[in-house]
């Protein structure tokens, strides 16, 4: 289905726009700028909602086959292995070793880039994230967002059993099941006290989105179950909506959020930790439901008018952007600081007429541009070459 590379691409631009926002607070429309773009993280939690739904739906459809397992796994690892390898081995091996040649200054930050604090190993190993959660915080400018992958790849270690091995209804029972333990997971760890950044990496934390995709997933897989679910989107995304504006509006209007967190909810704020990202994981599983019944109904009713939610995620654009995403996620924060530390002064956007918006509108189109050619260089170079050996494996 095109759409969903458009879903995709509307993912990642939500976490480069988060990433790219050097917006200071100054009050006025720089300070709501700087509000609108602070809830761009949320696009993680859409990448997983979709990942839940495909990985589910394929592991599903193969269930019977005879390389159930070993053709998943080969699969996957063609996949995502060459290039989260190759960007691990260049951050830790290549970049410490032409730092010498290189003047002090850029010394010096090749040489924390090559290195994190004795855990390097947790990076080769998928186990970034528990890294992070035991750091409380982010350490590397260029690995650290492989916090996602991990709990990907954790994900695929154990998922593919449980679809293998239980019946649908089962599935889905344990996918509810799964959504209320994150819930309560995340609760029990604020009362703890636990740091914030462990809160937001954990697995448990996190398996939410993926058991709502893996949901959706299943459920369009019975008969009927996709109008079903279709008629309650209707419902659910005007109100979780409502719900989620409404608690962004709120923290911005009365500044009630932890000081520097009053943005667009706020990934830091307790009810996003807790019930927050439930409700955004169900609001974009909504979205997903309603784009893919919206395509469906394209193709069993020829000649019917386009949905505008199918033609904006079939545009050109956002399609491209879902298929260099892999790349563009990978490579945004650094190539952001490459493009920040050589333009821009004490990491600071200048004003123009009073406001720093006209600075940050450039700033961020040019480092998606870079990031998007990167993406396409990867993928017509590298990637797509390690994909065309999929070909040898098959599911039977």
């Amino acid at each position: 289905m095109p759409l969903l590379d458009g879903i995709r691409g509307l993912a990642i631009l939500l976490v480069m726009i988060f990433h790219m926002s050097l917006l200071s607070d100054r009050g006025g429309a720089d300070s709501f700028a700087r509000w609108l773009t602070s809830g761009g993280w949320c696009g993680v939690d859409l990448f997983f909602v979709l990942s839940g739904f495909l990985i589910t739906g394929i592991l599903y459809d193969t269930k019977t086959s005879s390389t159930f397992f070993k053709t998943f796994y080969i699969r996957r690892a063609l996949r995502i292995f060459p290039l989260y390898y190759a960007v691990v081995f260049l951050s830790l091996i290549v970049l410490p070793a032409i730092a010498t040649y290189l003047p002090p200054p850029a010394q010096a930050k090749l040489d924390r880039f090559g290195k994190i604090e004795g855990d390097e190993w947790m990076y080769w190993t998928y186990l970034s994230n528990f890294a992070i959660a035991q750091a409380g915080k982010f350490r590397h400018g260029i690995l650290d967002i492989s916090w996602s992958l991990a709990i990907e790849e954790q994900f695929y270690l154990i998922w593919p059993a449980v679809v293998f091995f239980f019946s649908r209804s089962t599935l889905l029972r344990i996918c509810v099941g799964a959504i209320a333990f994150s819930l309560a997971f995340r609760c029990w760890l604020l009362y703890t006290g636990v740091n914030p950044v462990a809160l937001h990496v954990l697995t448990p934390s996190r398996l939410d989105a993926l058991a709502v995709g893996a949901f959706i997933a299943l459920v369009v897989r019975n008969e009927g179950g996709l109008e079903r679910l279709a008629s309650a989107a209707k419902i659910v995304i005007p109100v979780l909506g409502t719900l989620i504006i409404g608690d962004a509006v709120f923290r911005y209007g009365t500044h009630s959020g932890r000081e520097g967190e009053e943005g667009l909810f706020s990934a830091n704020l307790p009810e996003v930790q807790t019930v927050g990202l439930t409700v955004i994981a169900i609001f974009f599983g909504a979205i997903l439901v309603r784009a893919v019944a919206a395509s469906r109904r394209e193709v069993d009713e020829p000649g019917a008018k386009r949905a505008r939610l199918v033609r904006v995620f079939e545009s050109r654009l956002l399609r491209s952007f879902g298929k260099y995403s892999y790349a563009m996620y990978l490579f945004h924060l650094p190539l952001r600081a490459l493009v920040r530390d050589s333009t821009l002064s004490n990491k600071q956007l200048p004003t123009i007429g009073g406001t720093e918006i006209p600075a940050q509108v450039i700033f961020t189109v040019v480092c998606i541009t870079i990031t998007y050619a990167a993406g396409w260089l990867s993928w017509n170079l590298y990637e797509k070459h390690w994909l065309a050996l999929k070909r040898y494996v098959d599911y039977k």
